[in-house]
């Protein structure tokens, strides 16, 4: 689904969260096989816009909406347990059988597909533990707790990489195709290599890991790919992973960084970024 920009947020370990909403707290599974599913399988998932408004999800898509009452949504207690990345198992929330038939016939597929909703006290396995050979530097220690996100609680990217890949790819992408949580001005391109920790406000954040870039880079809010390959290939000229990380890594490109909470608290949109460096970038 696409993204919403949103002026402040509450840090918690598991996330970030702005009011009632709560990112990456929303995942779609199929029934059948109670496994996720993600972009790479239904592209047409990053034209949903939602919004949130006084306990309410709305989806949008080709002028068709569908609410959810998120609080009702918990009230009937319907938990499914589904197989994330990595076969690990989360539960959540199953939304309900419109938002079902919602989700299918916008991808126009006869797939068990339905929302679920993660609520704080579920069962998880998933944790980002993040040991040495996923970083040139020594990780924090761990685990930090997820909802439904794939390599961490927190990815930060910059503006200035965002600009100076769209220079070398001659098109002008937006953020939405990268997906951070928290986007940062005012730095130097792919400053977020060489940062170990981050402070904003009261907030202080820990790097665990370079975050990975995948086929869904080259989808648009359409949901539609591009022909070229672009950007995943211009990235593969020159964001490999550095060193013995290229090995953990192979052909997936790093671009942005995946954090961890220290101490958790509120930002606001225009705060100041303090970063203490790390030698080794990544």
């Amino acid at each position: 689904m696409k993204g919403i920009r949103v002026p402040y947020i509450e840090c918690t370990r598991t996330g970030s969260q702005y009011n009632q909403i709560k990112d990456r707290s929303f995942i779609v599974y199929d029934q059948t096989k109670n496994e996720y599913i993600s972009a790479k399988t239904f592209k047409k998932l990053f034209a949903i816009q939602p919004s949130f408004e006084n306990g309410i999800l709305t989806l949008t898509v080709n002028d068709k909406s569908i609410k959810i009452d998120v609080k009702k949504v918990v009230d009937n207690g319907d938990v499914r347990s589904i197989i994330c990345y990595e076969k690990d198992l989360a539960e959540g929330y199953d939304c309900g059988d419109k938002v079902s038939l919602f989700l299918k016939g916008f991808l126009q597929t006869s797939d068990e597909l339905r929302l679920a909703y993660y609520s704080e006290g579920l069962f998880k396995q998933r944790i980002a533990n993040i040991d040495d050979i996923w970083t040139l530097n020594k990780p924090p220690p761990g685990p930090h707790e997820l909802r439904y996100q794939d390599e961490g609680p927190y990815m930060v990217m910059t503006t200035a990489s965002l600009k100076d890949l769209n220079k070398r790819i001659g098109s002008e992408l937006l953020i939405n195709r990268f997906r951070p949580s928290i986007l940062i001005k005012g730095s130097e391109p792919y400053a977020e290599d060489f940062w170990n920790k981050l402070s904003i406000g009261k907030v202080e954040m820990s790097y665990l890991k370079p975050c990975t870039r995948c086929v869904m880079t080259m989808i648009n809010d359409e949901g539609v790919s591009n022909k070229n390959m672009e950007p995943l290939r211009e990235l593969r000229k020159y964001r490999l992973a550095p060193g013995k990380l290229r090995k953990v890594y192979g052909e997936s490109p790093v671009l942005g960084g995946i954090f961890g909470i220290d101490e958790g608290g509120i930002i606001k949109e225009g705060d100041s970024v303090y970063a203490m460096l790390k030698d080794i970038p990544c």
